[in-house]
């Protein structure tokens, strides 16, 4: 289709604009990661990038002048890095705060279990699409490459993301002329916000109480203004707790100043002589970078000297041993706590300031991800903060709800809840900053209790620039029900356009247990009866996951119309898994017409220090065929592959992954391979495997090449 290689294309764009791949990035909206695996060859992207970048330079040879730091607004989807002034057109006088409105803010934005305008706007909604919308009659080709660098994206913390720009290219493609859209598992509501960007009307349903509330928000407006003024407010009224709580002196200027965050490190018992120790003092080593610093997995007991592995030691108690703060310096401070920094957290723990009315207090059920937790004492979700971030959650919870405009109000808690485990004990102390969003629950040796009001700032800036930016283009309607997927009564039959869904991934995460910490502050539970996971505790296996996955997509089935679409997007370790997947779609009706990558562009700090971290989704085109006309699934007459025939036949170079951040040789990308090679097989009846299997079968043949 195209003359140049895409990486030969990259250079020259580069070259005739004078820029950097940084700054190409921003550009097309996609990551750093990604472009920098195009420009070496590793990868290529999808069609619609590949389109992009050979129309940019046919401009640049043209000799046009392209300012390449004024991003494209494809999709209308702002990249992260490029700020958006917000406009205070709202005071904060005008903000009404009182302490009559009810104590469960979910009152406030929930009808019944709709979210969203509630009955009357689903039905003007479902009215308004009486009429099927047009959509293509094939399965359209090529694969999607979007990335997290967008505002939307940054805004609120959730398990999993579908890039929501990646999205609307496959709603635009399916539904050229606009349509009812539907996601079964909504999650944090990707597909909603891209429906509404694309000029669409969107249902999304969801099992997860905090997931609609989630996904509620992010598929609704504000006026930044309004929640600019509202922060504000609320934060003058806790200002004299904040100077409380979270104040340390200068060791420069003497001066009382902010405090930023506390390191606290659990002392533990060596496991050869008893003697107690704190691991901060034994375990840190320090390398030529700030990247190069770590925790250390094995060191010698200070006492007896014997070797201690980190893991097999007893915790007994956690104390603070370093504290942050940025005073009269340019350059942020970290030192041991003082006399003073000592005092608070004691006057903390001694005082008793907690109204019980918004406390998370819930007992930890039995769970696969919670008896980590438990193992350490952290019994109730009041147990995973420290004793001062509780106070400081529980107060800005309770003033949150005092705002009496309902839709700001919903608005100060989506910004509450997307702190998440950054402000718990959960926040694993990493040298060089910032905190990872891992789907477990482990309670570090040595963990970071960041300061709630500066995290609630710096996450308020993030939901303002999605306000500012994604949000302004919205056009649909959207209505968010919670409930299973296995049983969706709120829609008729035939009565959805597309459905473009991000199911469960087998046991990869126990969203229900996962989600408890915010539905512990919402006061608003999963039904995990019908969740359709594996999960041992909820006495879920491989079997039962299939059965609610069928019951699922048969809904699926029932709400969509005839030769309408079905793009299923999903990712998994196991055959069993993949071969339950494909009998649950192929047994409620559904025929699988094309399979090919969503590449979500990864680019976390695990991907570049851990082998072959990051993988691609699969997206599953499945089609609901009329009873007069069933399409054969496309590949089925061509002959199943091995992993060693799919090797041999695939032209393309081995895709590498690359590590742009430390100093080490990219290693071969096996799990773009095993994406690919899962294509080949879905497409073909193929016979499925495991990725571990796969990964030893890709480095026997490639040693058979002599590579």
């Amino acid at each position: 289709m195209f003359e140049k290689e895409i990486k030969d294309v990259i250079a020259e764009i580069i070259s005739l604009t004078g820029s950097d791949h940084k700054v190409l990035a921003h550009y097309l909206g996609t990551s750093y990661f990604a472009l920098m695996r195009w420009s070496r060859g590793d990868i290529n992207p999808g069609v619609d990038m590949t389109q992009q970048l050979n129309a940019l330079l046919i401009h640049c040879q043209n000799g046009e002048i392209i300012n390449l730091r004024t991003p494209v607004q494809e999709n209308n989807f702002a990249s992260k890095g490029i700020k958006h002034a917000v406009t205070a057109s709202t005071r904060e006088d005008e903000i009404s705060l009182s302490d009559n409105n009810p104590h469960s803010l979910l009152e406030r934005v929930k009808k019944g279990q709709l979210w969203g305008g509630g009955s009357e706007l689903l039905s003007e909604i479902l009215s308004d699409h009486d009429e099927e919308a047009d959509t293509v009659n094939e399965a359209v080709a090529g694969g999607v490459s979007a990335g997290k660098n967008t505002y939307t994206y940054d805004a609120h913390t959730y398990h999993t993301k579908v890039p929501p720009q990646g999205i609307a290219q496959v709603i635009k493609k399916y539904l050229p002329a606009g349509g009812l859209v539907f996601d079964p598992f909504s999650g944090s509501g990707m597909t909603g916000v891209a429906a509404l960007v694309t000029g669409n009307d969107v249902i999304l349903n969801e099992i997860s109480p905090a997931a609609s509330f989630i996904s509620n928000r992010f598929t609704s407006r504000c006026e930044p203004s309004a929640l600019t003024a509202a922060v504000n407010k609320i934060f003058k009224n806790l200002q004299p707790l904040r100077e409380e709580i979270y104040s340390t002196q200068c060791r420069t200027c003497g001066k009382d100043t902010d405090l930023l965050f506390t390191v606290w490190s659990y002392k533990v018992k060596c496991s050869c002589c008893a003697h107690e120790f704190i691991l901060w003092d034994e375990s840190r080593s320090y390398g030529n970078t700030v990247r190069e610093h770590k925790f250390l997995k094995e060191f010698p007991c200070p006492n007896c000297h014997e070797t201690l592995k980190k893991s097999k030691l007893e915790r007994t108690e956690a104390v603070p041993v370093l504290v942050g703060y940025k005073c009269c310096s340019k350059m942020q401070a970290e030192v041991e706590p003082n006399e003073k920094d000592i005092a608070v957290i004691n006057n903390i723990n001694n005082s008793s300031q907690l109204n019980e009315k918004y406390l998370p207090d819930y007992d930890l059920p039995d769970g696969v991800n919670l008896s980590q937790p438990k193992r350490h004492g952290l019994n109730n979700v009041k147990d995973f903060y420290t004793t001062r971030n509780l106070l400081a959650m529980s107060k800005l919870w309770e003033e949150i709800h005092k705002v009496d405009d309902d839709n700001l109000a919903a608005f100060l808690a989506f910004i509450f809840t997307s702190l998440y485990k950054r402000v718990t004990k959960l926040s694993e102390y990493r040298f060089w900053g910032g905190s990872g969003n891992t789907a477990n629950f482990n309670v570090p040796f040595i963990f970071n209790e960041a300061n709630v009001f500066t995290t609630f700032q710096r996450k308020a800036r993030s939901i303002i620039d999605h306000l500012g930016s994604t949000v302004k283009f919205y056009q649909g309607r959207c209505v968010v029900n919670t409930g299973s997927a296995t049983h969706i009564s709120v829609l008729p039959d035939n009565s959805v356009d597309l459905i473009f869904t991000d199911p469960p991934f087998g046991a990869n995460i126990n969203y229900s247990e996962m989600n408890v910490i915010w539905e512990a502050w919402l006061k608003d539970f999963t039904d995990v009866k019908n969740e359709a996971i594996v999960n041992r505790s909820q006495k879920k296996d491989a079997d039962k996951y299939q059965e609610l996955m069928t019951q699922s997509l048969s809904e699926c089935y029932r709400v969509l119309r005839d030769n309408h679409w079905m793009v299923l997007v999903f990712m998994n370790s196991s055959k069993d898994i993949w071969n339950r997947i494909r009998d649950a779609i192929e047994n409620a009706g559904f025929i699988i017409e094309r399979v090919d990558i969503f590449d979500k562009q990864h680019g976390t700090f695990k991907q570049f220090v851990s082998d072959n971290t990051a993988g691609s989704d699969l997206m599953l085109h499945c089609r609901k065929a009329s009873s007069v006309s069933k399409p054969v699934m496309r590949g089925l007459s061509e002959k199943p592959l091995s992993v060693a025939e799919f090797l041999a036949e695939r032209q393309e170079p081995v895709p590498v992954l690359p590590y742009l951040h430390v100093n080490r040789d990219a290693d071969i990308d096996h799990r773009t391979l095993y994406s690919e090679f899962l294509a080949h097989s879905f497409t073909r009846q193929g016979k499925m495997v495991d990725f571990s299997s796969f990964r030893l079968q890709v480095v026997d043949f490639l040693k058979g090449r002599g590579r």
